[in-house]
């Protein structure tokens, strides 16, 4: 599994936001938004960031842009988060045949027979005795897919929330590596 922050964005904009309350708009904007008050903003954003009702809405605006390889048994369970997530993915359709696989393309723990069972049914499709369908229906699940993940701060603190003491080892792995690489983790940390 390989997680890596490409990108954050909206981090100014969110704290501006979240300052609007005070802003008294007889005053400019520039004015207003000094260094002094984006301070301000950002120690208040780490008072709010856990406490939820709404106070913490700015972290909606707060993008994150990843690329993840991981497992499909993974990808399973990652789709649990559909909200405030868009997800791009490698094609399998239209890489699964080029070559035949080994051990590097999967999860490790991924059988052995089963990547020599694929084989034979990669053999198969390209002797045109099944088509890519069949050929799908036997990838193991261990089989590593790529995705590219947008989101934001909101999503990946619940994500954390609920899934950095999880028992399947990968999703402590992806938590620990958002929290290691962005670059607000503390506002991600209930």
């Amino acid at each position: 599994m390989k997680v890596i922050i490409t990108e954050e964005s909206g981090i100014e904009a969110a704290l501006l936001g979240l300052s609007l309350s005070f802003y008294d708009h007889a005053t400019s904007l520039n004015k207003f938004w000094c260094d002094e008050k984006k301070e301000k903003a950002l120690k208040r954003s780490k008072a709010l960031a856990g406490k939820g009702g709404g106070h913490d809405k700015f972290l909606e605006t707060m993008q994150v842009y990843f690329y993840m390889q991981a497992s499909r048994d993974f990808w399973s369970e990652f789709d649990t988060y559909r909200v405030g997530i868009t997800k791009q993915s490698s094609s399998t359709m239209h890489t699964l045949s080029k070559r035949y696989v080994n051990k590097a393309d999967f999860e490790v723990g991924t059988s052995a027979l089963a990547i020599a069972v694929f084989n034979f049914k990669l053999w198969q499709f390209k002797r045109k005795w099944i088509g890519i369908t069949e050929l799908k229906k036997n990838l193991p699940e261990g089989w590593l897919q790529e995705r590219m993940i947008s989101t934001n701060y909101k999503v990946l603190q619940n994500i954390i929330a609920q899934r950095k003491s999880h028992r399947l080892k990968q999703w402590r792995y992806f938590c620990e590596q958002i929290l290691e690489q962005t670059e607000y983790s503390e506002l991600l940390s209930k």
